[in-house]
């Protein structure tokens, strides 16, 4: 055999796996792209949603608007995906966001698809809110309601009183209660409080929302995600807006986007602080104005939490 049949012969042979390799390379690629794109679309969802919860009345005073919240939410995701005209698209997309939660400052709602009927007497799906959930803890006979800060509500059960007011204001009328006299103790069942009842909300309605995700032809089995009580903290520190997508497919070997995304109103933070690593390998804290800041995906509330963190404060802006 000549030596050009034998490189013809080599050719046919390897060209299948070279196309193969490309088209897999090229699919990874666009599957990178297009989980970049949507995660940006539901970063700019949720930030609207944000904004658009805040509602400002004559005197200067604040109001949470849940309702229209949601309803920003999905304007901004409809409008960058370019479905704001398709309400069969728009339907469907629904099909993908499992649950969606309005974070209050005392208390919090969960969004999910439900089967209802309209004022046609017609059964229709939609995402519809579920009553107000309370921060709620119970311990020897006292109820502990808890906000996003310090205030909170105490119901003595056994004297049937009722105490109210910033933590060190409350303790003084329960003298003997060890979760008020103890700073670090109460913002750790303060926030596990928050976090742990969020959680199990969130997680009942994703395992809910297969039954839906069925009727749409989606074969994807929708679960909880797998997020660590660090993260779930620090997206429970202000008022905001909390969205889940799962199951988007992106790719031709299967592959789907999963993902979350938070939108904070910034009225319970007063002050954010961003750490960042320099070029010399130490980390520094900033300011939220600091003209160095390029990373805003994890916000502290003090300069003393960045600290704890090992960083040091930025010479530019001096926080």
């Amino acid at each position: 055999m000549k030596i050009t049949d034998l490189a013809i012969l080599f050719v046919f042979i390897t060209l299948p796996f070279v196309i193969m390799l490309r088209v897999k390379s090229d699919n990874l690629l666009n599957v990178e792209y297009k989980s970049m794109l949507l995660n940006k679309y539901l970063d700019t969802a949720v930030e609207d949603a944000s904004k658009a919860m805040v509602e400002k009345g004559t005197d200067n005073s604040l109001s949470l608007s849940r309702g229209k919240a949601v309803a920003a939410f999905f304007r901004t995701l409809y409008a960058n995906l370019g479905i704001i005209h398709d309400e069969t698209a728009k339907q469907s997309l629904k099909a993908y966001i499992p649950v969606i939660a309005v974070i209050g400052y005392d208390g919090y709602w969960i969004y999910s698809l439900e089967t209802y009927r309209n004022e046609n007497g017609e059964l229709v799906e939609d995402m519809l809110c579920k009553p107000k959930k309370p921060y709620v803890y119970k311990s020897n006979g006292f109820s502990y309601l808890f906000t996003l800060d310090d205030y909170v509500k105490v119901y003595d059960s056994a004297g049937n009183m009722f105490y109210e007011g910033r933590r060190e204001e409350v303790m003084q009328n329960l003298p003997d209660d060890r979760i008020l006299n103890d700073r670090e103790l109460f913002e750790q069942i303060r926030k596990r409080t928050i976090v742990e009842a969020m959680k199990s909300d969130v997680n009942i309605a994703i395992n809910e929302h297969n039954n839906y995700a069925e009727k749409y032809g989606i074969s994807y089995h929708f679960s909880p995600p797998s997020i660590p009580d660090d993260d779930w903290q620090k997206n429970i520190e202000d008022v905001g807006i909390l969205s889940f997508f799962q199951g988007i497919p992106i790719g031709l070997g299967g592959e789907r986007f999963n993902s979350f995304a938070l939108g904070a109103a910034r009225i319970v933070r007063k002050k954010a602080y961003y750490i960042q690593q320099h070029s010399n390998g130490l980390y520094y804290y900033h300011r939220e104005t600091c003209p160095l800041v390029t990373d805003r995906d994890n916000v502290y509330d003090s300069r003393q939490e960045c600290a704890l963190k090992g960083a040091f404060p930025c010479h530019t802006c001096n926080p």
